[in-house]
């Protein structure tokens, strides 16, 4: 078995409290003097000469011993992930109808959105399963109702809403989405810019991003505009976040973060109201450090989405020189961290793409056949 440090995430505002079940369990423990001496005896934490009846030294080794308990069940670490399902998928390519340059890409409300990153219109929606091209609108420019930057979309689970970042640098604005129009709900106005990567929205209350600078995922109150909590991963001694260990993206539901590491071969589960860690996924894998040159590396997960039912996760799995156009595979996992299925393609891998789990297709686009969008007819997941 894989043994990985269980790495519990705090915000500043929070503090570590042993709650009522390290409580109960500690009363339990240090009943039993004889499997405190065992446990530290096996650890070698304390000298021969100190006295295992002492109520201090009891106490202590009845905390060590029930954290040691609570850190095995609040993880999951594996030899090797076996997907029981696995899918050959084939794609199906729908003429693009609109020269645009994609960049992402959600489905709400039956509707898919694409994003471009530069050509004005910037916002494109099509009608779902069929692809067909509906409208675009949102005009590139510097007025008041013009997208000032490119568009980001704040994907989210929990509704029917569109959010969408870049009318200014500090203004996120959510639609309802039809298939003729779009309609605005509501502004939201942020206190200050960040790098805002990896946007989400959740239950029309809270916003959470990465910031890649300080290598954190950060929580905040949309009607407060308070930060509410913090999850930071280290970043090597170089200080390069874009080229350490713990580099990864995330995706997230109405109740937890997914983090999907980049330079290894591992997924962790965080609750987001705790920020408490919930589950590790490790797969058997050799890790190697990145380097500074970045088609050198060996990347493992290099795109995320969450949907209602699971997540999907992009697996590369080599480094990113002269990849083949069907290297990419999806992994499908359950919230509980179990794999579902593993779709494989057989012609060419999508490198944006959502999922939609009522109709059973992938959508999709590669920049490696840019006048077609793709689409993947998928089983009904078990």
């Amino acid at each position: 078995m894989i043994k990985e440090e269980n790495r519990t995430a705090k915000s500043s505002e929070q503090e570590l409290f042993m709650d009522k079940e390290l409580e109960l369990g500690v009363e339990k423990i240090s009943g039993n003097k004889r499997i405190l001496k065992a446990f530290s005896d096996a650890l070698g934490i304390l000298p021969k000469t100190v006295n295992i009846a002492s109520n201090r030294y009891v106490f202590f080794l009845s905390i060590l011993f029930a954290v040691a308990l609570s850190a095995c069940t609040a993880k999951k670490t594996d030899d090797n992930i076996v997907f029981k399902n696995i899918e050959h998928l084939h794609a199906d390519t729908i003429q693009l109808q609109n020269i645009f340059d994609p960049i992402f890409v959600t489905l709400t409300n039956g509707v898919l959105t694409f994003t471009s990153y530069q050509s004005s219109p910037m916002l494109h929606f099509y009608e779902t399963p069929s692809l067909k091209y509906l409208y675009s609108t949102g005009i590139k420019g510097k007025g008041p109702s013009d997208i000032q930057i490119f568009p980001m979309i704040c994907r989210n689970t929990s509704s029917d809403t569109l959010y969408i970042w870049g009318y200014t640098p500090v203004t996120i604005k959510s639609f309802s989405v039809y298939k003729d129009s779009l309609s605005l709900v509501k502004t939201y106005n942020l206190n200050n810019y960040e790098t805002f990567n990896n946007p989400h929205i959740i239950r029309d209350s809270i916003f959470l991003y990465s910031n890649s600078e300080d290598m954190s995922i950060k929580k905040c109150d949309l009607e407060t505009n308070l930060s509410t909590g913090k999850l930071s991963f280290k970043t090597d001694s170089h200080g390069q976040s874009a080229f350490s260990e713990n580099y990864g993206l995330f995706a997230a539901n109405d109740s937890l973060i997914i983090y999907a590491y980049q330079y290894k071969k591992q997924i962790d589960i965080y609750d987001i109201a705790s920020l408490q860690l919930k589950t590790r996924i490790i797969d058997k894998y050799e890790y190697e450090p990145p380097t500074f040159n970045y088609t050198e590396n060996v990347l493992y997960y290099i795109s995320i989405v969450a949907e209602n039912k699971y997540f999907y996760v992009m697996y590369r799995g080599r480094n990113s020189e002269n990849v083949p156009l069907n290297n990419d595979i999806i992994e499908v996992f359950d919230y509980d961290g179990n794999p579902v299925v593993k779709y494989i393609f057989e012609d060419i891998a999508p490198q944006i793409f959502t999922v939609d789990e009522i109709n059973h297709y992938i959508y999709g686009y590669s920049y490696n056949n840019q006048d077609y969008l793709l689409r993947y007819a998928i089983s009904s997941c078990p």
